[in-house]
């Protein structure tokens, strides 16, 4: 259990694999991995197919870790995202559109 982390051949992507909930206890080791990353990396995936429920603690995750990426050139997507989750961004998209939360919700659901 925990976030397993995986780097591309070249160090150029990376894959971050959550495999608990994410909350408010588990969001700060999840940010450190991502934030953490090689400054090679530009492409980082959060595979969240085994995330069953999230609290406003994704939302903080993501404004995190996409800032970072981003100042790097780079783009953050996600993959695996599952009904909770994505009710949980489709409200946030609803309530503050401006931050554009939609992004994530074009993101492939579980495998």
């Amino acid at each position: 259990m925990g976030t397993h982390i995986t780097l591309s051949p070249g160090g150029y992507a990376a894959t971050l694999t959550v495999d608990h909930d994410i909350d408010d206890r588990a969001r700060p080791a999840i940010e450190g991995a991502a934030t953490g990353l090689p400054l090679s990396v530009r492409r980082v995936t959060l595979d969240l197919a085994r995330v069953g429920f999230v609290d406003s603690a994704l939302l903080h995750l993501l404004l995190t870790v996409d800032g970072d990426v981003t100042r790097r050139g780079g783009m953050l997507r996600i993959v695996g995202l599952r009904a909770q989750p994505r009710r949980l961004l489709a409200l946030a998209a609803d309530v503050r559109p401006e931050a554009n939360w939609k992004v994530y919700l074009h993101s492939p659901g579980p495998n």
